[in-house]
């Protein structure tokens, strides 16, 4: 008899992995399965928001400094008591998948674990297998750090199967952080990305009147912040004001993740939030942001080049970018280098240079022959 009954554990850095995982348990549920549900940080409130009677973990994250950079001496510092917040986060998931028939972990090292102690089937769904460190200053400390970060992997590598979330090569956005033993690949698919899929054929002036633009106007520019919540808003404030002034020439909308927008834009069409933000990426003609995965796999879904502003010394965001850059489809714009002549610059060259919509359209082609829902789904029926 297939298992009815599912505990999915998911990351709670930032909103990209609770966005994903809310897809596959809106499926989940439509297909008769009973689900818990466990995360933390953004990805709890993200959850929780959305109806999602989601259970608290233990919270992990990473060192920030106030101008949003990635900080080692302070990642360590936050997490000196590492273990023990693990052992908290296995307890929780140990006593949340007991009942389960199945466990599903999205880039829960808890989750994995606790499935595989109960005996349980367990699937692991990553777009990240190695954690890369960005911080030459210490390079010794961050040898030993990198090889720490290995023993998630090991764990991760006791699935059943493991579900990777990205494009499959050559194409896949986080390569640089895919580094995945040869032990492992057996029991490795790359499934594609797990986004929403917009209506077929949207009317375009009827997305751009929704939202206030106008269709037959100049270009869309769409700035959709995303990430940890201090990161984004870091760059919120830091590039609105710039956004402002190169609305006198382009159509310019934003998005900010909840946030409020600390500047009174007068010509930026700004939302703190809105429900579906497929329909602006499909009506945009590039895309600004952050470089997470997930934002980053729907701005290429839609067929749309992006100018990528990475958090500063994340190794991940630093990666996806790289990645995306070398496609063709992207730009990369260094967070201490952005102004408004540089992000103008940025602008006119995707716009001008046809090879950037055309390098982001085969990642739109590649994206609407995947079905990673129909996949995850038949594999844990």
């Amino acid at each position: 008899m297939p298992p009815r009954r599912i505990h999915l554990g998911i990351c709670g850095i930032g909103y990209g992995h609770a966005a994903r995982s809310l897809i596959i348990l809106r499926e989940l549920e439509r297909r008769g399965f009973t689900i818990t549900v466990s995360s933390y940080g953004d990805g709890l409130r993200y959850l929780i928001s959305a109806g999602v009677n989601a259970l608290p973990s233990p919270p992990v994250s990473y060192g920030v400094l106030p101008e949003g950079k990635v900080s080692i001496k302070m990642t360590i510092f936050r997490n000196i008591t590492l273990p023990i917040r693990f052992l908290e986060q296995l307890s929780c998931e140990l006593g949340y998948a007991e009942d389960a028939d199945l466990v599903l972990s999205d880039s829960r090292v808890s989750t994995t674990l606790a499935g595989k102690i109960l005996g349980k089937p367990t699937f692991t769904i990553l777009n990240q297998f190695n954690i890369r460190i960005e911080y030459p200053r210490y390079r010794r400390l961050i040898e030993i750090l990198e090889a720490a970060c290995y023993a998630p992997g090991e764990i991760w590598g006791l699935s059943n199967e493991i579900l990777i979330a990205d494009y499959p090569p050559p194409y896949t956005i986080s390569k640089w952080n895919l580094v995945i033993p040869d032990r492992f690949l057996e029991k490795t698919s790359f499934i594609g990305p797990v986004i929403e899929r917009l209506e077929k054929n949207p009317r375009r002036d009827e997305l751009c009147e929704m939202y206030g633009l106008d269709p037959r106007g100049g270009p869309i520019i769409f700035y959709h912040a995303s990430g940890p919540a201090y990161e984004r808003r870091i760059l919120t404030r830091q590039i609105l004001p710039i956004l402002d002034e190169i609305a006198r020439e382009y159509q310019v909308i934003a998005t900010l993740g909840g946030d409020e927008p600390g500047y009174a834009a007068e010509r930026v069409r700004v939302y703190r939030w809105v429900d579906d933000p497929m329909r602006i990426f499909a009506i945009s003609d590039l895309v600004i942001c952050r470089a997470g995965q997930t934002t980053l796999a729907k701005a290429l879904a839609s067929g749309k080049p992006v100018i990528m502003i990475p958090i500063p010394a994340h190794g991940e965001q630093l990666g996806n970018a790289l990645s995306v850059a070398e496609s063709g489809a992207g730009i990369i714009l260094e967070q201490d280098k952005l102004s408004r002549e540089t992000l103008e610059s940025a602008i006119r060259r995707i716009l001008l240079d046809e090879s950037f919509r055309e390098s982001a359209e085969e990642y739109r082609k590649l994206h609407m022959r995947l079905n990673p829902i129909e996949q995850i789904c038949s594999r844990i029926s």
